[in-house]
């Protein structure tokens, strides 16, 4: 596809990234760039994924996902990046697709799992369980208020998290990281719906992931802690807004934040921007460049 590539280039352009290149099939090359005029073109090929991969590993991060489609071809060349590209991957759209396919001897044996943020929404995310069920990860959900299954690993990651307890963006604004309830807290979901904050963290814990929960009030999770956000309306609920967000989240990851501090603060602003949209031009008929459009206006009054 042309417009879920360009949107996600146009997203991580919008939020500072200083170079964008976009990796699609050389025929499509010109309409990418097209559409993203700043960004430039690599020819994919499912024939060079050797040479897929030097290129990937010349990058601060790189979005996965947007405009692949579906084929045992694409399969291959995620399950490649993921084993083979060490850096930051954002996985959405049909990378989630290819892992949610995944029988338990086909996942990759990736070194680090911990700087992989998956960004589902409600369906992607109950056939990522299902991949995850097959493999045997660990489900457990926790008991009581601060009682959580523990993977292996996680006393290490724990430790490692106790000088970082409160995150921060680059200019030290805190990120929203939800402290430990002191109260019993109201609930996050409506009557009968499941708690999106326990299915993002179960996922995270399964997979050792940050985790992206898309939908009403995005819940972001990194196994040890959680964030909810506030910002967004309905009208952005719209095709392509999801590309814009995984560019967003690369282009802070390039700017030194750390995975889990680039998600918290990427849905932030990206619902931000949405809402100046909003306010702009209407909620209806809202389309994803014009959230990719009040990027910078967002960026300015979240961290200026």
């Amino acid at each position: 596809m042309v417009g879920a590539p360009a949107l996600a280039a146009l997203g991580a352009a919008r939020t500072g990234a200083g170079l964008v290149r976009v990796a699609v099939p050389k025929e499509i090359i010109p309409a990418v760039i097209t559409l993203c005029p700043t960004a430039t073109g690599f020819a994919l090929s499912s024939r060079d994924v050797k040479g897929l991969i030097s290129f990937a590993d010349e990058h601060d991060a790189v979005v996965v996902g947007p405009g692949l489609g579906q084929s045992p071809t694409v399969k291959r060349i995620v399950l490649d990046l993921l084993e083979r590209h060490a850096g930051p991957l954002v996985l959405d759209a049909d990378a989630l697709n290819a892992i949610a396919t995944l029988e338990a001897s086909e996942w990759p044996q990736r070194r680090n799992w911990s700087n992989v943020v998956l960004t589902p929404h409600t369906g992607e995310f109950m056939r990522l369980m299902g991949a995850v069920s097959r493999r045997g990860g660990a489900l457990a959900m926790a008991t009581a208020p601060g009682d959580k299954a523990e993977e292996p690993g996680e006393s290490k990651r724990k430790a490692a998290n106790q000088e970082d307890e409160h995150p921060s963006t680059a200019d030290g604004a805190p990120l929203d990281w939800a402290e430990p309830p002191t109260e019993p807290a109201a609930p996050s979901a409506s009557p009968g719906a499941p708690d999106r904050t326990a299915l993002a963290e179960l996922l995270s814990r399964a997979t050792g992931c940050v985790v992206v929960l898309k939908g009403h009030r995005t819940v972001i999770a990194d196994g040890a802690r959680h964030a909810i956000n506030d910002t967004g309306n309905p009208g952005m609920a719209t095709a392509g807004s999801g590309d814009v967000l995984s560019g967003v989240i690369a282009a802070l990851i390039g700017q030194r934040l750390s995975v889990a501090q680039a998600a918290v603060l990427g849905v932030h602003v990206h619902g931000l921007a949405g809402d100046l949209a909003a306010e702009a031009i209407g909620p209806v008929g809202l389309l994803a460049s014009d959230i990719a459009a009040m990027l910078p206006k967002a960026l300015a009054g979240s961290i200026g």
